[in-house]
């Protein structure tokens, strides 16, 4: 049938070729899945002390596990009245101790290990949607490497064993992203926007950063409907969605500080600027960017490879990469514009250079250097040979293995350094660099 239509059918080592790589793959999939579960694991509970932001989100999520959000009115009150108090976490970020109280009540402990057990169960979430969305929106080879980055990010780890809300938020923005994507995937799937809005919602009630994560995913959305898919009232939907993200949130936090005012005094009193942040989180503006380089050089070349498949015009695009159908390019921008504005804020705006401001970033940055691999072996397809691009990619997959390596024994000295944050002074430190 298919001769008789001038189509040659497929021969059976061409079949066993094809088979094989696609087994290949989704072997190293599951291998890099597993090895970043494993890495996880291995490390939960060998914390030998714990941060002051630990010891403030565990006292706060015991007064809730006791009498719930209203417990919680003393500690805005005095917040608001003594400033010593304004370089610790604000107490709006009732999302994460929810959880936190949550899984206090579900193990029936009281301490620190509840926190961190929500951190190891949402930065193994977070591997898990990395993966999935790197199959989904682009190809198994982008996911296959990008579970492979975020397997031995040095900041995944470091935060996973520790009772901090980051790997919480950085799960929670994740699933945001991946509901974005899915609306300008398929802007008529209209149950998908109230989960967008609920998910959005909690994260504004999770960390402040939430207007970044959920703002650019809530405004990318709505140009979307609004100027490519001129869904009028899809965009209305979505608009007025996120005013009741607003409306919910401050109507939360008015619960628990007792009033809406007392609330957002706690907003107004937020220091970041203080000597402790000068000494331990500040530096140069291009600190941040070495930091990044340190803990994963090859992560950060392959996504900024990944970066340059956002912005390049799309003639320079399709001359260059002749794949580039393979991979959604809507969702390649939305990584890009989340991982640039997290790097970018970290580097300028405050004293703010360590690793777990950008855990809402995390995920994104993987899938661009996964993004970033792939078209660079793409871009090298054109130009070998069958044999040579198959030493090409073996070559390649020892490279990231190399890295995952690297990367993992740097976070082995932050381990043993026992510092208790992951800022770029200390981490430069401990790495004599």
């Amino acid at each position: 049938m298919l001769s008789s239509m001038g189509v040659q059918p497929l021969s059976n080592s061409t079949k066993r070729q094809t088979r094989s790589k696609q087994l290949f793959v989704w072997f190293a999939l599951a291998a890099a899945i597993a090895c970043g579960i494993a890495l996880r694991l291995v490390h939960y509970g060998d914390v030998t002390s714990r941060s002051p932001d630990e010891r403030t989100y565990t006292y706060r999520a015991q007064l809730i596990l006791d009498g719930g959000l209203r417990q919680l009115r003393p500690v805005f009150a005095n917040y608001v009245s003594n400033s010593d108090n304004w370089i610790q976490p604000p107490p709006t970020r009732v999302g994460h101790l929810l959880a936190f109280a949550a899984m206090m009540k579900i193990r029936a402990v009281r301490d620190f290990s509840a926190g961190s057990l929500v951190s190891l169960l949402a930065s193994i979430l977070s591997l898990l949607l990395v993966a999935w969305t790197g199959v989904r929106f682009f190809n198994p080879w982008v996911a296959a490497g990008a579970t492979t980055f975020m397997a031995f990010s040095v900041g995944e780890l470091g935060m996973s064993r520790r009772a901090w809300g980051d790997s919480f938020f950085g799960f929670i923005s994740l699933v945001i992203l991946y509901l974005a994507c899915e609306i300008t995937r398929s802007p008529r799937r209209v149950f998908l926007y109230p989960l967008f809005i609920a998910v959005g919602t909690y994260a504004m009630l999770t960390k402040e950063t939430s207007s970044m994560s959920y703002g650019i995913c809530g405004l990318w959305v709505f140009g979307v409907l609004l100027w490519k898919e001129r869904l009028w009232k899809s965009a209305a939907l979505m608009a007025a969605g996120g005013l009741v993200s607003i409306a919910a949130t401050l109507a939360v936090w008015a619960v628990a500080a007792g009033s809406l005012s007392g609330a957002l005094s706690v907003l107004g009193d937020v220091q970041v600027d203080s000597q402790w942040s000068r000494l331990n989180t500040g530096g140069p503006w291009y600190q941040f960017g070495y930091l990044l380089w340190l803990v994963g050089p090859l992560t950060a070349a392959m996504a900024l490879t990944g970066v340059a498949l956002a912005v390049l015009p799309a003639k320079i695009r399709t001359r260059v990469i002749p794949e580039t159908g393979a991979l959604d390019l809507l969702t390649t921008r939305l990584a890009t514009l989340i991982a640039v504005s997290f790097v970018l804020f970290a580097s300028f705006v405050g004293e703010l250079q360590y690793l777990r401001i950008i855990s809402p970033a995390d995920g994104p940055y993987c899938l661009l250097a996964g993004i970033g691999l792939w078209i660079l072996l793409s871009i090298a397809r054109q130009f070998l040979s069958v044999d040579d691009f198959k030493a090409l990619v073996l070559a390649a997959v020892f490279a990231v293995v190399i890295e995952g390596l690297m990367d993992y024994r740097t976070f082995t000295v932050v381990v043993r350094s026992g510092m208790e944050d992951l800022t770029a002074l200390w981490i430069r430190g401990a790495l004599g660099r």
